[in-house]
């Protein structure tokens, strides 16, 4: 996992304040999970891995997919695999200078959506 700063304004989020505390908990370790352009596989048990690595019985897929209905991540396919880019992360980080790019490529869905 990667460090990541966290903004406080996360907190004034209306959507991720009242949901379920642990969409926010992955929504936030997404972010650290992420490389440097905010983009990571999709692969739901792997992050469950490493986000949750602990807990017994969270199903992640579900968790991704209401942070995408939600506009906080997309899901894409591209050449026959899915990643997840999480929305407006550049807004928010600023990567190492040192972190190598992403080898994942540029999701084909805009990333215009509402990350606040």
């Amino acid at each position: 996992m990667r460090a990541r700063s966290i903004k406080p304004g996360i907190c004034d989020n209306e959507i991720l304040g009242t949901a379920d505390p642990f969409y926010t908990l992955l929504f936030e370790r997404l972010w650290m999970i992420a490389d440097r352009e905010g983009r990571l596989e999709d692969r739901p048990l792997r992050i469950k891995a490493q986000a949750f690595p602990y807990r017994d019985g969270l199903d992640v897929d579900p968790m991704l997919q209401w942070l995408a209905d939600h506009d906080f991540i997309a899901r894409d396919e591209v050449g026959g695999k899915r990643y997840i880019p999480v929305l407006k992360v550049s807004d928010h980080q600023r990567p190492h200078k040192n972190a190598r790019p992403s080898v994942i490529p540029e999701e084909s869905r805009s990333a215009s959506s509402r990350v606040s």
